[in-house]
């Protein structure tokens, strides 16, 4: 069984932790890690996220 692994998005207000974190959330999927998200946001922006219920567009910089 593989270790235990956490990460924690830290931060006042407004700068993108439930979006990196949904992102992250994506991208570990993706290689088959199993996830486990809890947000303490009254605003439930993570859950939210997670449904599809706001979805975020992205770019990218070049």
């Amino acid at each position: 069984m593989a270790a235990l692994r956490q990460i924690a998005f830290y931060g006042k207000g407004g700068i993108g932790k439930s979006t990196t974190s949904q992102n992250t959330h994506a991208a570990l999927v993706e290689l088959g890690q199993k996830i486990l998200i809890v947000g303490c946001d009254p605003k439930a922006d993570s859950t939210r996220l997670m449904l599809f219920a706001k979805k975020k567009s992205t770019f990218v910089s070049g």
